[in-house]
């Protein structure tokens, strides 16, 4: 299995569309085996569909990303995750322990806004 996570530095990127580089991590049995870093040179939503299904990933998480594109993401069977935020390690880490929600990416109690356990609500 293949989870793509765009990054700004170490955190995920707060708007897919706009991210310059997306990490790519295969996972086999909850662990991480293998991790690639893919610059994203085209900012069309079809050519990052495209990079996607190329690097054959079947789970995308990421902060924010337009609507139409994320239909379009799970009409081709891959899953998104969206609305999630905090570091890319932490964020990983929850999604191997079936922790992760959209809208979520920090534990319960965690420092950060909003109110502990309750995930912000996306705009838009």
């Amino acid at each position: 299995m293949k989870v793509a996570i765009p990054r700004f530095g170490q955190r995920v990127a707060p708007c897919f569309e706009y991210t310059a580089t997306i990490a790519i991590f295969t996972i086999r049995n909850a662990r991480i085996v293998g991790q690639t870093d893919v610059a994203l040179e085209s900012p069309a939503p079809l050519d990052r569909f495209r990079l996607l299904r190329d690097q054959s990933v079947n789970v995308l998480i990421c902060g924010g990303l337009q609507e139409q594109f994320e239909k379009l993401l799970e009409a081709s069977k891959l899953r998104v995750i969206s609305w999630v935020r905090g570091g890319v390690d932490e964020v990983l880490d929850l999604y191997l322990q079936h922790k992760l929600v959209p809208g979520s990416g920090r534990r319960r109690g965690a420092a950060g806004g909003g109110s502990p356990g309750r995930p912000r609500r996306p705009r838009r």
